[in-house]
């Protein structure tokens, strides 16, 4: 059973503002549930993601990696992804979250939106803190966050998400302090403006891209990189829907299944025919 945390946090200014939950728990856990709530006026209403603009969750028995989400701007639109890739398993990642990963801007439950997120706690001797900046449409709103603990099991892993801008070749390092186990690449139409006129929007998929590389090896060089389309929906969703509401309908590339074990930093290179703007998440574990 998930646990709630007393801490909560409570946004009521229309412009940018940061608040930091520093969560205490009497016993360890593997995940953290993040629950937002938008009051408009006093009746449920508005998305509240769309009005977040950072999100980070530290955990400091991690060290060098405690920042085990770190997001803002263009990049939060991958926590609906994050919650799914923390999962151990499609079953867990269907429940991650109620925001459709492939589409933040959701609105189907409006008023309300959930994250679960790796954690795995290793002592209590040190408490976790979100720190999250958010804003509301006018001062009689209110967005609420609450917290919980999860207990079932979680991938071990923490996040590095980076907007590479409009380009037309990037190539993107991930750190040496940790172990890359997977990346995602998605071409994205509008950028992520906090509010509610926040359309940020993936690019549907084209063939813009011509090649996506690790490490500039060949075995892992992809000239025709449309064979990475499916990379993504196998690992979160057992494979593409076909939907729009599949990865394999978006500009996205992705490595993850039998993604090579390499120590040290590694590095992953787009090219692009036109300039387009990407998103690049890296999924990283410790370093032994």
């Amino acid at each position: 059973m998930l646990e709630q945390s007393a801490q909560t946090l409570s946004f009521s200014s229309t412009t940018a503002t940061e608040q930091t939950a520093i969560l205490k728990s009497n016993s360890l856990y593997t995940g953290l549930r993040i629950a937002l709530t938008y009051t408009d006026g006093g009746a449920v209403g508005q998305a509240p993601f769309e009005f977040l603009t950072r999100i980070v969750v530290d955990v400091p028995e991690y060290g060098n990696n405690s920042r085990r989400v770190d997001l803002a701007d263009n990049t939060i639109a991958c926590l609906p992804l994050i919650a799914q890739l923390g999962c151990i398993n499609t079953t867990d990642a269907a429940s991650a979250t109620n925001i459709d990963s492939t589409d933040p801007i959701d609105t189907v439950t409006p008023g309300f939106a959930y994250f679960d997120l790796p954690i795995n706690k290793l002592n209590l001797d040190e408490d976790v803190r979100v720190s999250i900046t958010a804003l509301v449409d006018n001062v009689a709103d209110v967005l609420s966050v609450s917290f919980a603990f999860l207990d079932y099991p979680m991938m071990d892993v923490y996040f590095r998400a980076y907007d590479t801008g409009a380009t037309t070749s990037h190539q993107q390092w991930f750190p040496s302090d940790g172990t890359l186990q997977g990346v995602s690449i998605t071409q994205y139409d509008t950028g992520w403006t906090a509010g509610i006129t926040n359309a940020f929007a993936y690019s549907a998929r084209d063939d813009d891209v011509t090649q996506v590389t690790l490490n500039g090896e060949q075995n892992t060089t992809y000239s025709n990189p449309e064979v990475l389309m499916g990379g993504l929906d196998e690992i979160i969703s057992g494979g593409p829907t076909g939907t729009d509401q599949s990865w394999a309908a978006q500009d996205n590339y992705s490595m993850f299944k039998n993604f090579p074990q390499l120590s040290g930093a590694q590095y992953v290179q787009i090219t692009s025919d036109a300039s387009e703007p990407f998103l690049m998440l890296g999924v990283m574990s410790d370093a032994n």
